[in-house]
């Protein structure tokens, strides 16, 4: 067999053709020959941006005007919006009412602890936080349910001396002696305002229990007065005395009180409590603390029989701590 071998040849060009084509083809300089070193092109990287955001805003305008009606006859354009239901309409209004009200509400302050007191003395009232849901906090919006923390409308420019609150109504003694309640367990459901239901400058403590609201006065008288409206019980809006049994001592008088859900108990400065059923469920634990549970005459102050001598008293809903 025969073999054959070729050798590749080098391409020979020469250098009088090389010099005519870059004679003909010059390099290409850095910046184009219309433009001038030192100024800038006729449009701007500002220009473009400017123009941008224009366009942006323009088309958001415009989409947000006109889009409901437009886009029915866009590519992407899909049926109608349905009607709100029920449901998002009530949450509709209610987020309406608790802009509404924030907007009264006291704001946050970065003041110093003696700062605030001074504060205080010249913006006197009764400030609240907490759940709405009952008109507490703010009675003109009841049914409000997140956290507020507002001047209680009605009370403004008051010095109060002693405020209480049950679960649906509230309580609240000022420096002239009157009595205000409040509240939707107290006036239902309606907007309202604190209603003044009892004047008695001796007055200087309140407690509320469920369905009542308990007054102490500087005699060391002891008042019952109706906290519901629709509560069922024996007694009147205008209130009912509690009777000592025994009688209280010589100069003994009632220094502190509390109210649980259905009782009260009463510290004296000589270190006796006193305790009173308020309803037939007043004593349904034994929280008296008379040793049983056994139902026992309501409106009367008992005194619990003990070695001990008791600075305060402190109720719960259905127990009594000494």
């Amino acid at each position: 067999m025969f073999k054959f071998a070729s050798k590749a040849r080098p391409l020979l060009i020469p250098a009088r053709r090389i010099r005519n084509y870059s004679q003909q083809h010059p390099r290409p300089t850095e910046r184009h020959e219309d433009e001038v070193v030192g100024v800038e092109p006729a449009v701007s990287r500002y220009a473009i941006g400017a123009s941008v955001f224009l366009l942006g805003g323009l088309s958001y305008y415009i989409y947000s005007e006109f889009g409901p009606a437009l886009s029915p006859h866009l590519l992407w354009g899909g049926s109608e919006p349905a009607e709100p239901t029920k449901a998002e309409r009530d949450a509709r209004e209610t987020a309406r009412r608790q802009r509404q009200v924030r907007a009264q509400m006291a704001p946050k302050s970065d003041l110093t602890a003696e700062e605030q007191l001074k504060w205080a003395w010249t913006h006197p009232g009764l400030y609240a936080i907490g759940s709405n849901e009952f008109g507490l906090a703010d009675p003109q919006h009841p049914g409000i349910f997140p956290g507020l923390k507002c001047a209680v409308p009605g009370l403004e420019g008051r010095l109060i001396r002693s405020a209480a609150f049950a679960r649906t109504h509230a309580a609240a003694i000022d420096s002239s002696g009157s009595l205000f309640q409040w509240g939707t367990g107290f006036a239902g459901d309606a907007p309202h305002a604190p209603k003044c239901t009892l004047r008695d400058t001796s007055i200087c403590e309140v407690a509320a229990t469920d369905d009542f609201v308990v007054a102490r006065d500087r005699k060391s008288r002891i008042r019952v007065l109706r906290g519901r409206s629709a509560a069922d019980t024996e007694v009147d809006a205008s209130g009912a005395a509690l009777s000592f049994e025994p009688r209280l001592g010589w100069r003994e008088s009632v220094v502190s009180m509390s109210a649980g859900r259905s009782h009260v108990a009463v510290t004296t400065d000589h270190g006796h409590v006193y305790t009173a059923a308020l309803d037939a469920s007043g004593n349904a634990r034994g929280q008296l603390g008379h040793g049983s549970d056994a139902i026992v005459p309501t409106l009367t102050l008992r005194r619990i029989e003990s070695e001990h001598r008791f600075a305060s008293a402190a109720c719960g809903a259905e127990h009594t701590l000494l």
